[in-house]
């Protein structure tokens, strides 16, 4: 993960103003993003009930960031250049707070296919997102807006490489992580700078130590949905098993879900989830290092996810329909 930080920077933001940006939309843009975050992910709209109201917006506004270019990543059947013309729209949106947002609405209605129908309507209405964000206080702005760039940047470094190999991009354990880092582990790093704020928590090696395992929380919660989704990926043509771990038991992707494979699929699974295992036990030591009470309601935050992502591992481990 640190490779990862290191060799995707962010592209400079423009000079953002020591307040909100003023916008008369406040009210709809605020609704839109309430309504749509429970369409795109019911267990974040649940985790987010538990946060005060001065943290709930903004993490409301980073899940909704995220899951844009999460749709361009996503996408099917769009070609690479229009591919990265979704994405330099959107990393200019968000990096320049005078860019217009319906740069990004246009190009989407445009190109952007094969998503749900609810991620078809969150990008073509990313202007409620992006205006939401640009009224957000300047020092949660600052939070997001590094982190989702970084996350940007990686998106589009492995989106392209998937194009480029059939699917079969993830090279190693070590290529895991760091494409886990760019889509995961930033929003460890922006939630952990909110939630910093939020309580008080100044700079120190309570930070730090919280700092460092936020990443491995996003690592844990990744790894979790790639395994539960292995054969709905394999479906779209998109394998996130490490290509070196599947050829260790003795499987090509291609074979991934003949009955043949099965037991060296299945090791294979079991070995990523033997890394995810590892990394969710980071996560509740993060969630535990809280400090108690100040910042009660982050642990309900954390705990509502982790708790899912445990459970879900146990059935990846143990259930009968891996």
């Amino acid at each position: 993960t640190d490779t990862a930080r290191a060799e995707v920077s962010p592209p400079a933001p423009a000079s953002t103003p020591d307040r909100p940006v003023a916008d008369v939309s406040r009210e709809p843009d605020q609704a839109f993003c309430e309504r749509m975050l429970p369409a795109v992910s019911r267990t974040f709209a649940l985790s987010n009930e538990a946060l005060p109201p001065s943290l709930r917006d903004a993490v409301r506004i980073a899940y909704l960031l995220c899951r844009i270019g999460d749709s361009f990543e996503d996408a099917a059947d769009v070609t690479l250049a229009e591919r990265d013309l979704l994405f330099s729209s959107f990393e200019t949106a968000v990096g320049h707070d005078d860019a217009d947002p319906r740069n990004v609405e246009q190009l989407a209605q445009t190109y952007l296919r094969g998503v749900p129908e609810e991620e078809i309507e969150l990008v073509g209405n990313a202007g409620a997102v992006l205006r939401s964000f640009r009224r957000l206080p300047l020092a949660q702005r600052a939070a997001l807006r590094g982190p989702v760039l970084t996350m940007l940047g990686g998106m589009r470094q492995y989106a392209e490489r998937a194009h480029d190999r059939d699917g079969q991009h993830i090279r190693d354990i070590a290529d895991l992580e760091r494409y886990c880092y760019f889509v995961a582990g930033t929003v460890g790093e922006l939630l952990t700078d909110l939630f910093s704020q939020a309580s008080g928590l100044e700079p120190g090696d309570l930070r730090r130590k919280l700092e460092r395992l936020s990443v491995r929380f996003g690592l844990g919660l990744q790894l979790v949905n790639i395994l539960k989704d292995v054969a709905e990926d394999h479906g779209r043509g998109v394998c996130y098993l490490p290509a070196a771990v599947l050829r260790a038991h003795g499987v090509e992707l291609d074979g991934l879900l003949d009955e043949a494979n099965r037991p060296g699929a299945i090791a294979a699974i079991r070995q990523v989830a033997e890394l995810a295992r590892d990394h969710l036990r980071a996560a509740r030591e993060y969630t535990l290092l809280w400090p108690l009470p100040g910042a009660a309601a982050v642990r309900q935050f954390c705990a509502v996810p982790l708790l899912l992502a445990e459970l879900t591992l146990d059935e990846v481990e143990r259930g009968h329909d891996t």
